[in-house]
Formats: C-alpha cells, structure tokens, sequence
C-alpha cells in the first residue's frame, strides 16, 4: 500500500474536512490544547513545520501570528491551493510550501528542526505509520512539541456496529482495508489510539494532552444536529473532549507530544 496522495482530492478536502462545523470542532479542540504552548511563545517566533500540511489551514493561523511556517505535502494540488492562501493572506515572507514526503523533513536542509510540528490526519493514510511518526519525533528541536491527529479505528468500528454492518466489519478487519470507494475520505489504514499511544514512548515523546475531536458529532442524526445552535455542539464538543469513554470513541485523535 502507497502512501496516498490527495492530488485528486484537492478541493473536496477544502470543503468536507475543514468546512462548517466539522472545522470548527477541529479547530476548538486544536487551539485549546495548543494554547499552553502557544501562549509561552508570544516573545518568541517559532519554528512551524506542516508535515502533510495540504492546504495548511491551521498552519496559516499561526504564521498570521507572526511564526515561520514551512507546509509540506507530496500532494502539488494541495500544496497550490495553500499558496493561493498564502498570497491573499499576505503571508509570503513567512511561510514556504514544499513538495515534500512525510519521511524526507528531517534530511532536507530548507526545513529547520521544528518547535512546533503539525501532522494532521496524516498518518492513517500512510503505509508505514509507526516509522513516520519515528521521522517525525527526529525533525523535531530538542524540547519541542509535535501535534499528531489520526483517524481513529475505533470510531469506525462503533459506526458500523452502530448501522448493523456485521459483514463489512469483518471483511475490513480481515483485509486490513478500511477505505471506501476510490474517492472516499475514509482512510484505507485508520489507527488503533492504544497503539499509538505505545509508539509514542518508542520514538522519544512524551504525551502532553490527548484529546478526541467530534466525540459525538459524527453520531447525531443530521436532523438533530440541525435544529442545535452550532456553537452549543462545540462547546459540548470541547467538555467531552477529555472525558472517557467519549474520547475513545471519537472520530479524530489528537496527542500532544514533547520531545525530550
């Protein structure tokens, strides 16, 4: 299996990950995690490298903020819809995009060792992601932090007990395949948080905050969610986010990591 390239997925990214209120549970969750270490930079510019970065939503807040960022992705598409950002934004002298795999930071001498590291659901769609994270820990500088969030396995399989999906559960376990059709978002390789979690130690990190995104989204009826004020869902989004066995069960996992 190939690490996945999201060249033909450029513009449904733009509007199904980072959109509506999808993005703004992402984005709650993201800022309240990262505001401790964010809020201890505010004398100092960080070093922020986007690892798999696309369109660099995130990354692009952070670089108004006044930090370098380098977005790196091995998607062109994505990466020229970050630059297009970028120009309207005003951010060029602060920020680069380069197309770049996951797995070649740490050897590339246009990108510094990171104080801060973003790799965004980004490691359920590659083949080998216990050695990315390996990469990852390695491009970090020494003390500096890595915000890791993945598909989680999990979530998927309640969804398909949830829908009575028995056989397509099986056949998903057994192939190790969880992706849809040819232009699914759902990852092919979406991650067990418990086995994660015992990769973290392994590549010299420590887990600072964890946290689930969508814990309960993603399980609402449409209707419902639509008679609810979007901002009352994120701020029950932001109580739960923490709190077993709501975490475990969430779409998205998001760690915290340091390096030593």
């Amino acid at each position: 299996m190939a690490d996945r390239n999201f060249d033909d997925l450029a513009q449904r990214f733009r509007k199904r990950i980072y959109g509506g209120l999808k993005g703004d549970i992402r984005l709650a969750v993201l800022n309240r995690d990262l505001a401790p270490v964010l809020d201890t930079a505010v004398a100092r510019t960080l070093k922020v490298v986007d690892a798999g970065g696309g369109q660099g939503q995130f990354a692009l807040d952070l670089a108004g903020a006044g930090h370098r960022v380098w977005i790196t992705d091995i998607s062109e598409a994505m990466l020229a819809l970050a630059r297009e950002q970028v120009t309207a934004l005003g951010l060029a002298e602060r920020v680069q995009a380069l197309q770049l795999p996951l797995q070649a930071l740490r050897a590339d001498p246009r990108i510094p060792q990171a104080d801060l590291l973003l790799c965004h659901a980004v490691l359920e769609w590659l083949d080998q992601p216990q050695q990315a994270l390996v990469h990852l820990a390695e491009s970090l500088a020494p003390g500096g932090y890595l915000s890791l969030t993945f598909y989680n396995r999990r979530a998927l399989e309640f969804r398909l007990l949830q829908r009575g999906s028995l056989r397509q559960l099986d056949r998903n376990r057994s192939s190790g395949d969880w992706g849809g059709h040819p232009g699914s978002l759902t990852p092919r390789n979406p991650l067990l948080p418990e086995e994660v979690m015992g990769w973290i130690p392994q590549a010299g990190l420590s887990v600072i905050a964890h946290s689930g995104i969508r814990c309960f989204h993603d399980f609402m009826t449409p209707e419902m969610r639509d008679k609810l004020p979007a901002a009352a869902i994120v701020e029950k989004e932001l109580d739960y986010s923490r709190v077993d066995p709501y975490r475990q069960l969430a779409r998205y996992v998001h760690l915290l990591c340091r390096r030593a």
